[in-house]
Formats: C-alpha cells, structure tokens, sequence
C-alpha cells in the first residue's frame, strides 16, 4: 500500500505531515508527502509563526515524484495554503484515476474562515469536491459548503437536513466530525450513498489542534488495511477520542497538538 499526502508541514507541534507520516506508516502504508507550506508551528495558541507559501513547488514535487514510477493506492489532501493550490490538486486527483482520494478540506473551524481564506475559496472547493472519492469536513466546512447555518446542537433532523444538502455537491461518501448532539455528547456523522451513522462521543471540552488530521489520517489508513467506510470512521473515532482523553489526563499543552504514542498502540492492536 502506498499513498501520497498532500499537506502543510508544521515544523514545531503536532499536526498536519507530523500526524499523517507516522500514523500512516504504523498501518503499514508507505507514504510519499508533498508539502503545502512549511509553517515554523502550527497556527491554534502560538502569537507569532512564520509560513512560508510552497504553491510554486507542488506540481514540479509530483511530477518528480511520478516520474521514479511511484504508483499509489491513495492521494490524501489536507490543508492547502492558497486558492491557486485547488486547481493543482485538482489535477493531481484527476491523474491519479486508480486511487483513492480522500480530500480533509481545512479551511474553517469555530464558526469562522481560517486567515487568508474567503468565499472565493470555498466556492473554488465546491468544485474540487466532485473529484474526491471521501471528504471529512469538520461541521463549519460543512456548514460553509452547503451554504447551512451552524446550529449550538442537532437533532437527527437537523443532520439528515445538512447531509441531504452536503450531498448534492460533495461525493457519495463523506463524514461531518464534532457534530454537537444534546446532553453533552458530540457526534461524527457518516454518510456513504443516502445512508447516515451517527457515531457518539462525551464532549470533552476541549480540541486539540491535529485531532482533524489524525482522524482523516485513521479513516484513510483502515480502508487502505480493507475496513468497510462505516467501520473504519467507527475505528478512527474511537482511536481519536483516547487520544484527546489521553493528552487531557497528561496535562498536554494544547497547542502542542495531539500525542500520537497511545493512538499507534492502539492502531497496531486493531490491525492484528
């Protein structure tokens, strides 16, 4: 197995290409990266960073990457850093007709646009949906791109509601993550051809950065190892919520982002 993940790389703290190269490589799957962007920390809880723009790189990495025969079972996208990289990884998609594409769109969260993104770019990431086989937008992307209102909690109505409009731009499959549900719960939502799962956890109270990339990261690594998509968003769940228990019970800084030794132990426990 081998997949090409397309991210930023975060220099200091853990997120992006510091979730996906390791986690991937625990489920076995050789993994090729083309960076994004190269960020000195990721941007949740630091003041100050310094990012650096690799727009100009992306094609010739690939095409590079390509021409020493790399063949892949996947191409797994995350943050990308400017609009100009929608339309490169559009291409990278279409050229890739084998494999499985799986897009984590990055761009929002909270209720709000990440910097240097605007309605342009969610209008130009419409479009690229249509060449993913999996999406895995957290609930404000989903809410940005299926033009919906972000609610404080769902009712089973109110998620049949967005994924019935999320799916008539977005692709046969895909899963809503941190979905509030009442009594403290939040909820990953999965939707694979007009079927939902609602897949519940106790809200912890408290996000850490790359917990995003982890769980895109873990639903890209079990269908590569065969799991069915319903099994693999239950598996990555479970696997993401430890963690997070994990990294509060450690008293973690939270802008260090997520601990990956307790999800790869487990990783290695549900691949046996």
């Amino acid at each position: 197995m081998n997949a090409l993940a397309i991210h930023d790389l975060s220099c200091y703290s853990k997120s992006s290409l510091t979730v996906v190269l390791p986690v991937l490589e625990a489920m076995g799957v050789e993994t090729a990266v083309i960076p994004t962007a190269v960020l000195s920390t990721q941007t949740d809880g630091f003041d100050e960073n310094n990012i650096r723009d690799l727009s100009m790189d992306v094609r010739a990495h690939y095409e590079m990457i390509k021409s020493h025969g790399a063949v892949f079972s996947a191409v797994f996208s995350g943050y990308l850093a400017s609009k100009e990289q929608i339309p490169l990884l559009e291409e990278i998609f279409s050229k890739e007709k084998d494999a499985l594409k799986i897009l984590d769109p990055a761009f929002a969260d909270s209720g709000t646009l990440y910097g240097g993104k605007d309605e342009e770019f969610v209008n130009l990431m419409k479009e690229l949906l249509k060449s993913a086989d999996i999406i895995t937008p957290n609930l404000t992307e989903a809410s940005f791109l299926s033009s919906s209102k972000c609610l404080e909690s769902y009712l089973n109505s109110d998620i049949e509601r967005l994924c019935d409009k999320l799916s008539k731009i977005a692709p046969a499959k895909f899963v809503i993550t941190s979905v509030p549900l009442s009594l403290g719960l939040l909820a990953n939502v999965a939707y694979a051809d007009g079927q939902i799962r609602i897949f519940s956890y106790e809200d912890l109270m408290v996000s850490f950065p790359g917990s995003g990339d982890l769980f895109a990261t873990l639903l890209t690594g079990f269908l590569l190892n065969g799991f069915s998509f319903f099994s693999a968003v239950k598996e990555s769940g479970d696997i993401c919520f430890e963690q997070i228990k994990d990294c509060i019970n450690s008293s973690r800084q939270r802008r260090l982002g997520v601990r990956l030794d307790k999800a790869i132990s487990m990783i290695s426990r549900r691949l046996l």
